[in-house]
């Protein structure tokens, strides 16, 4: 003979088990930080990035400013920063070639300059024709010294932001070394297995914006990811409070 449940205890069993299901049904409200500590991150977490363009850039990871060419014309130089990764990782840049916002010329308005960019991460990273790549500063068009103009574009909002669609972006183009004819410090770095890439046009085109999305490492090597370290208590004791 099946046994009875009370009422009481009847009714508070379907409670609980209502309460379960709509607990595990509720959608969580905004991203949760993971459970439990997590190590702070040390140096060797990060990775070297190593840049040389022509003639300037500005380097954006995940939609924060990580690194800027400190010289704006020549010398040329590399510029190597520390990068702490978090993949998929976006790469954003914004490089220049040295010119004139009304001829699109340079030294004087007496040559047409060439450019290039380069770029090599301590994961295996590396610019190649993967990359997308659109040109807002054209000049002179025509090649026409004598009566030059320019053509421009307006920077369009968010172009670093790691939703940023860049769909309707054609592919970087590859250069060789020869093309780009890169100065001495370039050859002090590695850059082995990277590329030349720039716009379509390497002599005419002067500001070109560059995306890239990794989607792991390159190198297989698999990565603490830290970037919601500010949501979570990391290992180690808590700093005692400074007497004043």
């Amino acid at each position: 003979m099946k046994k009875l449940f009370p009422a009481s205890a009847a009714a508070a069993a379907a409670f609980l088990i209502c309460a379960w299901v709509v607990s595990a049904q509720a959608p969580k409200n905004g991203p949760q930080p993971p459970s439990g500590r997590i190590r702070k991150p040390q140096m060797s977490d990060t990775i070297k990035a190593s840049i040389y363009a022509d003639n300037n850039f500005m380097l954006y990871i995940n939609g924060e400013l990580v690194a800027v060419d400190s010289i704006s014309f020549i010398p040329h130089n590399v510029i190597s920063v520390d990068l702490l990764p978090a993949y998929p990782m976006t790469i954003a840049v914004m490089a220049k070639d040295n010119a004139d916002p009304k001829t699109g010329m340079e030294y004087a308005n007496t040559n047409i300059g060439d450019a290039g960019f380069i770029l090599k991460f301590g994961d295996g990273t590396v610019t190649s024709s993967a990359w997308k790549a659109k040109s807002l500063f054209h000049g002179p068009v025509d090649r026409d010294t004598k009566n030059p103009r320019v053509t421009t574009e307006p920077v369009p909002e968010n172009w670093f932001a790691v939703g940023f669609d860049d769909s309707t972006w054609k592919n970087a183009k590859e250069y060789t070394e020869e093309e780009v004819d890169p100065k001495q410090p370039y050859f002090d770095a590695d850059f082995s297995g990277a590329k030349f890439i720039w716009s379509e046009d390497i002599a005419l085109d002067n500001t070109v914006l560059f995306r890239h999305v990794v989607a792991a490492p390159p190198d297989g090597v698999q990565r603490p990811d830290f970037t919601n370290l500010n949501n979570v208590v990391p290992d180690g004791p808590p700093k005692k409070a400074k007497k004043r």
